[in-house]
């Protein structure tokens, strides 16, 4: 590894990040450990350099990664990572597509995802790719960990991703975020989750509730109601399979103000009772 020169200048900058909201992380996971780098409000692409792990997103359960492959966990999607064999990850996290051209060109490909079957499959690491990020570990081994590198380097992915895929490889990568108003999309991902009503939700996008629910059936295909319904029930089930996981818990966390309202979501959302569903669920495992 190339030693960086004049560190003290680059670690007093006021642009050096020793925190990383958006940018790149790199990170290095011995076998049987846990991968815990998750903040529900950005968007992660999961690249693994080497190793091997079982990942699970919403309700796709223990899906194996290995090197050289790598997958999009969404804003406000459940989450979690075994690793298998030891790992060496980068992590890069986003809120939104930047650039005017990355937009339009990610937008169009809504024509393509609506012709696939998503099953949250990983991504081949192409060698271009792979190259670029053996340069960002470096970076990021060496201390060069300013915004202007992670700035630049977030713009050269983007650009590496649509000059290396095809667009079908990427509405199949990117199928959760990208749609026909990727900006809408991505508000409701990201604040579904801390609303109680869809009016909570139309006034943070700043519509009324007409044009919203217009609007929102337009992008998603459904009634806001119906999709929030759909998204709960899918969290539901991810925090019943964890270990250790109780249905007083379940009931706190989605605030369910009694055992006969949750009983009766759980009838209309999986088609039995929480104690049942709780058992299947285990006995999955």
């Amino acid at each position: 590894m190339e030693k960086l020169l004049y560190l003290e200048e680059h670690v007093s900058c006021k642009k050096y990040l020793p925190n990383i909201l958006v940018g790149f992380k790199y990170c290095q996971l011995i076998e049987n450990s846990i991968l815990k780098e998750h903040n529900k409000d950005y968007h992660h692409l999961i690249f693994f350099l080497k190793g091997e792990a079982l990942i699970s997103c919403n309700e796709y359960r223990d899906r194996s990664i290995k090197s050289n492959e790598f997958v999009l966990i969404p804003k406000s999607a459940d989450f979690s990572c075994k690793i298998v064999a030891a790992a060496d990850i980068v992590i890069f996290t986003f809120d939104r597509f930047v650039g005017v051209c990355n937009k339009l060109e990610l937008q169009s490909l809504a024509y393509y995802r609506n012709k696939i079957q998503y099953n949250f499959e990983p991504t081949i690491i192409c060698p271009p790719l792979e190259q670029f990020l053996s340069i960002v570990v470096e970076y990021l081994q060496s201390g060069m960990n300013c915004r202007h590198m992670h700035e630049i380097k977030l713009l050269e992915l983007f650009l590496l991703l649509r000059g290396f895929y095809k667009k079908e490889e990427l509405a199949n990568l990117f199928h959760p975020i990208i749609g026909k108003s990727m900006d809408f999309r991505s508000l409701i991902l990201e604040n579904y989750l801390k609303v109680e009503h869809v009016d909570d939700l139309a006034r943070i996008v700043g519509m009324g509730r007409t044009s919203f629910n217009n609007k929102f059936r337009e992008e998603f295909g459904t009634s806001p109601h119906q999709w929030i319904l759909k998204q709960k029930a899918k969290h539901i089930r991810f925090k019943l399979a964890e270990p250790g996981s109780t249905l007083s818990d379940i009931m706190r966390l989605y605030k369910f103000n009694s055992a006969t309202h949750f009983t009766r979501f759980c009838k209309q959302q999986f088609g039995c009772t929480p104690s049942e569903l709780l058992r299947q669920l285990h006995t999955e495992e």
